[in-house]
């Protein structure tokens, strides 16, 4: 009521209004302001606080959120790790399993080959053997012979 007064005050003094004019305009300014809710330096203040704990209600809130989304990921990457890492144990394996399969067949295929080569030098050996007998055989009998006809011609 105060401000009301001095604000008809002032209209009549400095604006020189009527007395009726000057309290219907002063009535009509603190209809104004009581209506227009201005925003104050504590209402402003009282707004930013409650703002700040709707936005750390809600960063909580996304924090939780993204720690779920995070374990859940966590859990697909142990999992998924896991299944590798049985496919992985399961191609070593099957890898392994041919490369002891190959290697089998290479060593039979060697000890086939080392046994028709032991074979083929027994053969060689017998043959040698044979040859070595006919020669000395064929000297025996050419020395024989020699030793005949030497003897025949000492006797002519």
């Amino acid at each position: 009521m105060a401000l009301h007064a001095a604000a008809v005050e002032i209209l009549i003094e400095k604006g020189r209004f009527e007395p009726e004019v000057a309290l219907g305009i002063a009535e009509a300014i603190e209809a104004l302001v009581m209506h227009a809710q201005f925003v104050t330096v504590p209402i402003l203040d009282a707004r930013l606080q409650e703002l700040k704990a709707e936005m750390r209600i809600a960063g909580m809130g996304l924090e939780s959120t993204v720690n779920a989304g995070v374990q859940v990921l966590d859990v697909k990457i142990d999992r998924r790790s896991g299944q590798l890492d049985t496919k992985i144990d399961l191609k070593f394996g099957e890898l392994d399993a041919k490369i002891d399969r190959r290697c089998d067949e290479l060593d039979a295929k060697i000890d086939v080959k080392f046994a028709e080569l032991v074979t083929r030098i027994e053969q060689t050996k017998a043959e040698l053997v044979r040859w070595v007998l006919l020669v000395m055989l064929a000297n025996v009998a050419l020395s024989a012979g020699l030793a005949a006809a030497l003897n025949t011609f000492k006797n002519l």
